[in-house]
């Protein structure tokens, strides 16, 4: 089975999942079906795409692709009660095109939109499942290393901007200027960029991951150019300080992404 057929599998069991969500969630008019479990085909794609290696005897199950896919497992488990917000800004062009599609009766476009959504989110997985094809040799090395602690780094910045965000959740009036947020405007997702960077330098040990960069692409896309100005329009319009902030606090730290 050749690299093309293997995702071209994982692709359509992912739009499978994906379109089941929806269709639940439209049947119960319920969006935060889809947002809830927006990962779940991920998520279930990994065994699936384990199964494939090994019963079609593609490569041996080495210790980096163990690695990434127990990472990746558990970063999508904590997304069904995390990145609420998140999913919400990037989702909502969809839902508002899923929404008219159903007003206009047009099916084939709600169609169209999952295929297009599964396609965009298999791809900014794509150096998982290039490590579930071929993951090179068994053995670690200073790029798994390096890539594991990455990985740890960011699920450390994402787990203590969220639990900031909660001790400080009972002051929703004011922005929060302490620890992760006083060096950084969005330690959120520095940590979930650090992830998905980690997780593809883990990739760069596999046999032909070189095309999988097309996902760290997509996720930095999506983080600087989708996520952070969408954020920011909104936290400008909610606290009036929030310029000021802005002149005092990096986007990155001391790179001054503006």
């Amino acid at each position: 089975m050749s690299n093309f057929e293997f995702l071209i599998i994982i692709y359509g069991f992912n739009s499978s999942l994906l379109f089941t969500i929806i269709l639940r969630s439209i049947k119960k008019k319920s969006p935060r079906i889809l947002l809830v479990y927006l990962f779940l085909p991920i998520l279930l794609s990994i065994p699936l795409s384990l199964l494939l290696q090994d019963v079609l005897e593609i490569s041996d199950i080495s210790y980096r692709q163990l690695i990434a896919n127990i990472l990746v497992s558990a970063w999508c488990l904590k997304s069904f009660v995390s990145y609420k917000s998140l999913k919400v800004t990037l989702m909502a062009n969809f839902l508002d095109d899923i929404r008219e599609s159903i007003s206009d009766k047009n099916y084939s476009k709600i169609i169209y939109s999952v295929f297009k959504l599964s396609l965009f989110q298999s791809l900014c997985f794509s150096a998982l499942f290039s490590l579930n094809y071929l993951s090179g040799y068994s053995s670690l090395n200073f790029l798994d290393l390096l890539g594991l602690t990455i990985c740890i780094i960011g699920s450390c910045f994402e787990f203590i901007s969220e639990r900031e965000i909660k001790l400080f959740s009972n002051n929703r009036s004011k922005i929060i200027k302490t620890g992760l947020w006083s060096y950084t405007r969005h330690p959120n997702l520095v940590g979930i960029y650090l992830f998905f960077l980690g997780i593809q330098i883990l990739a760069l040990s596999a046999v032909g991951s070189h095309w999988s960069l097309v996902g760290l692409f997509l996720v930095t896309y999506l983080i600087f150019k989708t996520l952070i100005p969408s954020t920011e329009k909104k936290l400008i319009l909610k606290y009036q300080d929030y310029a000021d902030y802005k002149e005092t606090v990096p986007r990155l730290f001391n790179l001054k992404f503006k």
